[in-house]
């Protein structure tokens, strides 16, 4: 079982006091895949987020006409597909190993039944949540932001 050590250092978890990390932990599965394993693919259904304990994930995406991309790279102590958590889409991207990986995860009726059970831990998370969503919409705005500035100066120099 995946003790509070391993997720200390979780954004997700930051705000989370020892006695609610061990709650938290105690829900938390832990899960191997080997270099190469696809832990999900764009389109799946989503019903778990994952905790990168040890080794390398690289999310991708696949774009028409272009091929794959990988959008980045996760390590201890990031985490990914927590947007399965919130709603019923399917996965935006896909995710796998780039090294032998140990990963933690958090199944979708798991962390409802935490966060309404605890409301204290579900507000922290869900706060937490929202500021990963917001950090992250900043930092695609800021991609969108320079891709365009790329194309449009592309565009005035032919």
């Amino acid at each position: 079982m995946p003790t509070p050590d391993q997720i200390r250092d979780v954004m997700l978890f930051a705000g989370l006091d020892d006695p609610e990390l061990e709650v938290v932990a105690s829900r938390l599965k832990e899960e191997s895949f080997a270099k190469d394993d696809f832990i999900f693919h764009e389109g799946d259904a989503g019903d778990k987020f994952y905790i990168v304990d040890s080794g390398m994930v690289s999310i991708t995406l696949a774009i028409e006409g272009v091929g794959t991309e990988e959008l980045l790279f996760l390590e201890r102590p990031a985490f990914f597909g927590e947007m399965a958590l919130i709603d019923a889409a399917p996965r935006s991207a896909s995710a796998v190993c780039r090294k032998d990986s140990r990963l933690l995860s958090l199944g979708k009726a798991d962390f409802e039944k935490l966060i309404v059970e605890d409301i204290g831990i579900g507000n922290k998370i869900m706060i937490a949540f929202i500021r990963t969503f917001c950090t992250r919409i900043r930092k695609s705005n800021e991609k969108l932001r320079n891709y365009y500035k790329i194309h449009k100066a592309f565009e005035g120099s032919s």
